[in-house]
């Protein structure tokens, strides 16, 4: 059984449409989702009122405010996965996928029925940006390299988080190793669900000024630790992520390759350098998917559900 990991932001509407397709495409998952600091009471609550049918769906009462390429994402999936043990939520693997994905095709849970793990595992050499900026954070954060000297992880690896999965016992185990070692880089700030800079202006500071300056503090950690802490705990893995995303188009997302993923002819996809394992492999969602509810693909997309 799939427990999706989701971080919501905005919009109860569009979060129920989400929920709608996940649902829709995954007839026995589980969701779990992140409700951002940023959103507001009423959102939250109209979110909890239209999503209270449905059984499957679970709403963490932990909220952290979300920033942009600064580690929150990791946060976030790491409190989901603490709210999964919390309440004793059933599950074989858990699913990291981001407010504006939207799944186009049926399968995914006997396709990585047999996986430990699925994600790009890829070392530095393999890197598509040679100069990836955030890489160089890695390589300086100090909460990184303490828990890979503890536990003995010989390199850092990366991947596009959307569409990577862990089993259970694997994501247990490095989200104890995040709580004990890697949560908290600089005490007081919006990232670890404060009040204390919580607005928008404060947002930017962190992100032009503090993280620029600071290197190994506030970097896209998502793409970092769940890659590289997993390197010694998996037998099986998927090297590739379930959810496609072109990012050589400015993450646009088209109605030709919805079309193409749900033929499976995914050797015929614009954006190849995120699959450089498999010739054809098998796609299940897509990102990005404005969230709006009156966006043509979100609509088209939608249209598939019947």
């Amino acid at each position: 059984m799939i427990l999706f990991s989701i971080p919501v932001h905005e919009q109860p509407d569009v979060i129920v449409n989400q929920v709608e397709n996940f649902t829709w495409f995954n007839p026995d998952c589980k969701i779990v989702l992140h409700v951002s600091g940023w959103m507001s009471k009423a959102d939250v609550k109209e979110m909890h009122n239209k999503l209270s049918r449905y059984s499957h769906v679970f709403i963490n009462d932990t909220r952290l405010w979300s920033g942009h390429m600064d580690g929150t994402q990791l946060k976030m999936h790491v409190v989901n996965c603490l709210y999964a043990q919390r309440n004793n939520i059933d599950y074989d693997h858990f699913c990291i996928n981001a407010s504006n994905d939207m799944f186009v095709k049926s399968g995914l849970q006997d396709h990585i029925s047999s996986y430990d793990t699925g994600n790009l595992f890829k070392n530095e050499q393999q890197q598509v940006q040679k100069d990836w900026d955030e890489l160089k954070h890695a390589k300086n954060d100090p909460l990184l390299q303490k828990i890979m000297k503890k536990h003995e992880l010989q390199s850092i690896y990366s991947s596009q988080v959307e569409g990577s999965f862990y089993k259970k016992e694997i994501m247990d185990t490095m989200v104890k190793w995040i709580m004990e070692d890697g949560y908290y880089e600089i005490p007081g700030i919006y990232a670890h669900g404060t009040h204390r800079l919580n607005n928008r202006l404060a947002r930017n500071i962190i992100y032009y000024i503090i993280k620029p300056t600071i290197k190994g503090m506030l970097y896209v950690k998502e793409e970092i630790y769940f890659p590289t802490l997993c390197q010694n705990l998996f037998s099986t893995i998927l090297r590739y992520n379930y959810c496609y995303i072109n990012w050589e188009n400015g993450l646009k997302i088209t109605k030709e390759e919805i079309d193409l993923i749900r033929s499976g002819d995914t050797d015929q996809l614009p954006y190849k350098k995120f699959i450089p394992y498999q010739e054809k492999p098998p796609l299940f969602c897509v990102k990005r998917v404005d969230r709006v509810l009156s966006d043509p693909i979100r609509q088209y997309i939608t249209g598939l559900q019947s």
